[in-house]
């Protein structure tokens, strides 16, 4: 192509401030002196939110109806980790 623009130096001038948008702090908490990552965090917290709710629907009787827990739990521990990560760090 003739002129002023470029498409291929436009897309090379433009890479590396385009793969550089997302780059910013991460999202670090500070537990005892130390830096967890906030995905971690989130993480354990959706485990532990996971096993409550298999504490309620047993308690409830509610655990045989939900469905087959290989597929359940772990979609309730990405649920919970996904949410609690948006809500407190994104």
């Amino acid at each position: 192509m003739k002129g002023p623009f470029r498409p291929i130096a436009f897309v090379g001038s433009a890479f590396p401030l385009i793969s550089t948008m997302g780059c910013r702090l991460n999202p670090n908490v500070e537990i005892v002196g130390s830096y967890f990552p906030g995905w971690m965090i989130s993480l354990a917290v959706g485990v532990a939110l996971t096993l409550m709710a298999n504490t309620l629907l047993r308690r409830k009787g509610l655990d045989r109806s939900v469905g087959h827990p290989a597929i359940i739990y772990p979609g309730m521990v990405v649920l919970f980790t996904c949410l609690l990560w948006l809500c407190f760090f994104d």
